[in-house]
């Protein structure tokens, strides 16, 4: 049975008009990829090995982790919504779509977790035009760093992203404050990249999951360089 968005899409219609623009205007959809011939695109680099997915760290982190990995997943944990652009690493080819993101921790303590993620089109009203069957992950921090580690379970190639704390300019913004989250998710046994831009859903759920502080709390980046939302389309995850 698909889930409805409607009040939240027609919300993100309304307040983001100017991001539905020509593929033609924005230099992310050129029609021949850019990186072909001497360059490749620079998220390339966190496939090398020196990123990617730890099976023992999920495994183990649980519980006694640093205050700021359990803040962190603290805001991350809970219902999320709004654009993701899917840049395919192979051909360049990008999708624009709406996307719903679940986070869910697996206990109180724990900077580990699963996930649900329903992507999704909407019509000129702000409904629902087109809905792709939900798409499972686990997620993780990496405590010593902040990296938010993000493997989808029901892929084909079980796609696994990281999306870099401390990159100054492509990593990620988890804002409280404002309940946004937006940034760079880095393809890391894969040449994909995905940019996300998210608010938080404030339903009854989601006030329940975070606890009251004195201070709001952001973890990454203070700025992330945006990616342009274009013609929607969604796309068959690999």
């Amino acid at each position: 049975m698909k889930k409805i968005f409607t009040l939240v899409a027609a919300a993100l219609l309304v307040a983001a008009p100017a991001l539905f623009t020509s593929c033609d205007d924005d230099p992310w959809y050129d029609d021949e990829p850019w990186w072909y011939g001497n360059d490749e695109p620079w998220w390339y680099g966190y496939g090398d090995g020196d990123y990617g997915w730890n099976d023992n760290y999920y495994n183990n982190s649980d519980n006694d982790n640093d205050d700021y990995a359990d803040d962190e997943a603290d805001v991350l944990q809970g219902e999320w919504d709004g654009t993701m652009v899917y840049t395919n690493g192979d051909n360049g080819q990008k999708s624009s779509f709406y996307a719903n993101m679940t986070f869910v921790r697996n206990n109180s303590d724990a900077i580990k977790g699963t996930g649900t993620e329903i992507d999704y089109t909407l019509d000129s009203n702000g409904n629902i035009d087109q809905q792709n069957d939900p798409l499972k992950f686990n997620w993780y921090i990496d405590e010593q760093t902040g990296d938010i580690y993000i493997k989808y379970t029901n892929t084909q190639n079980k796609s696994t992203f990281v999306m870099d704390a401390s990159a100054s300019q492509h990593g990620f913004r988890l804002d409280e404050k404002t309940g946004s989250f937006s940034g760079y998710m880095l393809g890391t046994n894969n040449n994909d990249m995905i940019y996300i831009d998210l608010k938080r859903v404030q339903n009854s759920e989601a006030k329940k999951l975070t606890r009251a502080v004195s201070s709001a709390r952001f973890f990454g980046s203070s700025a992330v360089t945006p990616v342009t939302f274009g013609k929607q389309s969604l796309t068959t995850r690999r």
